[in-house]
Formats: C-alpha cells, structure tokens, sequence
C-alpha cells in the first residue's frame, strides 16, 4: 500500500515537472514572427554585383527576406555555386532567403515541347474558327508530364540549397480567353462541360465575349457550363501548389512556401476567379504567405490603394496565412511615392512588404527602404 502511494505521488510530481516543462518550451508554430522586410531579386544580380555586396547592400537597408528568382520564364536555373555562396552570405547576417520559382512559363521546357504551348480561344476575325496555339513560351498547366516538372526543379532546391522557402510567381492562369487546348477541353467534358458551346461563343459573337468580358458575365450569373470551366482551373491551381506543399512536407518541414498573387483577386474575387483562377480563400490554407502584387502606378491607382488591397486579401484569406504586400519601385514611381506604399500596407494589416524590385529601385528609394525598414525593426526590439 505504501509502495503504491510513493508510486502515485512520483507520477504527480513528474506529471507537474512535465507541464511546466511543456510551458516553457516554445513551439515553432507558436513563436512570434516578425514582420516581413523584403525584395524579389534576379538571379543574375548575384551574376553582375556579387553576392557579398548584395548582401551588405541589403543588410545595410535592414532587408530581412530576400525573394531570389532561381528559375524564370527563360527556363534556366541559378547556377549552384553561386546560390549557396548568397544563401551562405544572407544566413551569416541573419537574413532568410526564399527560392522564387516562376511556374506557368518555361521557354526550356517549351522547346523540348513545342506542343505544349497554351490555346487561344476561336478568333475568327484573324481566321481561327477554333483554338489556336500561342508558341510563346507560356506552359499549358495539364499538357502531361509538366507539373512533375514543376516538382522535380522544386525537388532539386529543396534538396541541393539551405533555402528558408519556396516562393511561386505565375502559379495561375493569364486570362480567361487562354487555356482552350485539348487537355482541358477534354477534361471540362468529363466533367460535364459543354465546350463546344463555349467555344461557340467566341465564335458567334467575339467583341461581346472576349473584348466585352461577357464570357465573365456569364460567368458572374452562375451559368453552368462557365462555372465548371472556372472551377477546373481553380482546381488546378490548387492541385499545383498542394503538390509542392506535400513535397516540402517531405523534404523540408517547417520552411516556408509562399507566392505572388494578383491584386483583383483580392478585391474583385470573382473577377479574378473568372481571369486568373487563382482564389485567396482557396489556396491560403496551403500558403505561408501572399503577396499580393499591389502595383499603384499599372493599375492607375493612388498609392492610398494599397491599403484596400491588404485588407480585402486579409479577410479573404486563412488566419494562417500571411499578408505582404507586393510594393512598387520601378516605372517611374517616385522616393516619396515607396514611402507611402509601405506605409499604406502596414495601415491595412500587412505582415510587412516585398518591393519589387532589387535592380530598378534608385539610391533615394534606398533611403526610404532603410529609414522604414529600420522602425519596423526597432519597434520589434523594443
């Protein structure tokens, strides 16, 4: 019986020891993350500067992440050797770099496939009656054998780099008038589709579908046969970037996989299903991170717009997933004009800024990074 007792009240005193234990450990998941201070860089920066002025440059500007392209529209990777001298170079100044991977163009991979081009759809007054190819280097997302492409470049930086994330760029679709090819034409009629009946529209009546955006119309009216062609490119934009989460999940857990949206899906949901079938809520829960590429002077906004932007893609997106904006520094956008963007991101709720980009931002623009780069990093020490 006394044995028993002393038993008992071991295990109560090692249950207690446990708990406070457990309570002063920290879980990844459960520490505070701080606010994102990024830029998207080009591969060849590292080619024409070097990676140690790179890094200085961007320590001096209190630059956290670094969205560094290693495979864009050309096909062609960031050479090895240089990518782990960077990535050794960014971790030694405590900076996190994430691998940005353009996914729907690929001028490589085309032309060992020519035929895996997208499809317009019928434009009759420059004489197609039917789909047309495109020949420019952009990737048709069912033509077999691509997105285990996709997998096996990701596969090859996840397994090669100490990369801090993946970070997917062109992971949609262009526009809604795109992606007529006989792979999805064939699996929209599996799943009850009337192609032929879409096809006939731009057929018949071309500037009213097409030009007009009837074609989206439709489509906001819940016609039936629109609403299943949506849904099967939403569903494979969802079924791209779930694969490369699963692999990371393999590979790499706990690095983070994040990726460039376009802004209207954000503030006209619907629209940008209808165009880009690349839906916030849907694919957040998969997503680290979005950064919506919130471009004031291409999409003739003021810069106050980005403040909408953010806190449209924040309630549209799971509590999980984070909110960067995308912030604009090339096409003539003014110092004083970067300020503003930056600040008008962080009023709507940003989980900080990526400014695009690296080459085009000028030596005033650069004061303006490091000044509120800075205070978002004091005000984090503080």
């Amino acid at each position: 019986m006394r044995r028993l007792l002393l038993f008992s009240i071991l295990m109560v005193v090692l249950a207690t020891a446990c708990s406070k234990n457990e309570k002063t450990v920290v879980k990844p998941e459960e520490q505070v993350e701080t606010k994102i201070r990024g830029v998207w860089m080009w591969g060849t920066t590292l080619y024409n500067q070097g990676s140690e002025a790179v890094v200085n440059k961007l320590t001096e500007n209190y630059v956290k992440d670094v969205f560094l392209l290693v495979k864009g529209i050309s096909g062609e990777k960031t050479e090895a050797s240089l990518l782990t001298d960077f990535i050794s170079k960014a971790h030694a100044k405590d900076m996190k770099v994430h691998l940005w991977y353009v996914v729907n163009s690929d001028d490589k991979f085309f032309s060992n496939h020519p035929d895996a081009s997208i499809y317009h759809c019928p434009k009759p007054s420059i004489g197609y009656q039917e789909p047309y190819p495109m020949n420019d280097g952009r990737i048709n997302m069912l033509y077999p054998g691509y997105q285990q492409y996709v997998l096996d470049n990701i596969r090859y930086f996840l397994t090669n780099f100490d990369c801090d994330g993946i970070h997917l760029d062109y992971i949609r679709y262009s526009h809604f008038v795109y992606s007529f090819d006989q792979y999805h034409l064939q699996k929209a009629d599996s799943l009850g589709c009337n192609t032929q009946r879409l096809l006939n529209l731009f057929v018949q009546d071309y500037n009213y579908y097409a030009y007009n955006e009837g074609f989206v119309q439709l489509y906001y009216n819940g016609d039936a046969d629109v609403v299943k062609w949506v849904e099967l490119r939403k569903n494979t934009i969802y079924d791209y970037i779930h694969s490369v989460r699963e692999l990371i999940d393999e590979l790499k857990l706990g690095i983070k996989l994040t990726a460039a949206f376009m802004p209207e899906g954000a503030t006209e949901p619907q629209w940008g299903d209808a165009y880009y079938s690349q839906n916030y809520t849907l694919l957040s829960p998969l997503l680290d991170m979005i950064a919506p590429m919130a471009y004031f002077n291409d999409f003739g906004q003021p810069t106050n717009w980005l403040k909408t932007v953010t806190q449209k893609a924040l309630s549209a997106v799971d509590s999980s997933c984070r909110i960067a904006t995308g912030v604009q520094s090339y096409g003539g956008v003014t110092a004083e004009q970067l300020r503003e963007q930056i600040n008008y991101a962080l009023e709507g709720g940003a989980s900080g800024v990526v400014i695009f980009r690296y080459g085009d931002t000028s030596p005033e623009q650069w004061q303006v990074i490091k000044e509120e780069f800075q205070k978002i990093s004091e005000s984090e020490d503080n």
